[in-house]
């Protein structure tokens, strides 16, 4: 299997400005920041996944540690921040290993979300949709 570009950088394969790791998780600054002042940080498990659904518990509760401790980093020198995770090249997922972007906010700093269009669904859509997602939990 070929390593993913993250897994490169992990293995010091690839050249990234480190922040910080630990056994389980690695920080470290995009080379595409969404801000020019903040830049962003990207955090990542050591241990390769591309979906966050295929992380064993130990790996996932690791990793959501230290979001959760470089968001509070984040949050010290900017005014707010967006945390985003994608799953799948359709959901924006570039780069095919579990990734959170801690993205530091400023006012006018000209970061744009496509929000999505918010149809009403029928009380019966909605519970075939909960009764699906239900039946596929495992």
């Amino acid at each position: 299997m070929k390593e993913c570009l993250f897994c490169k950088i992990i293995k010091g394969k690839h050249d990234c400005t480190k922040i910080w790791e630990d056994d389980h998780t690695f920080v470290f600054l995009s080379v595409s920041p969404a801000v020019p002042e903040g830049g962003h940080t990207l955090v990542i498990p050591k241990k390769h996944y591309e979906l966050i659904s295929d992380m064993p518990a130990v790996e996932y509760n690791s990793l959501m540690r230290t979001v959760r401790k470089f968001s509070k980093a984040v949050m010290k020198f900017s005014e707010g921040m967006n945390i985003v995770q994608n799953n799948k090249k359709i959901a924006g997922q570039t780069v095919p290993h579990v990734h959170f972007h801690l993205i530091p906010r400023f006012s006018d700093d000209k970061v744009e979300f496509n929000y999505w269009h918010q149809p009403k669904l029928s009380k019966k859509k909605m519970e075939r949709v909960a009764e699906q997602i239900k039946e596929l939990m495992e």
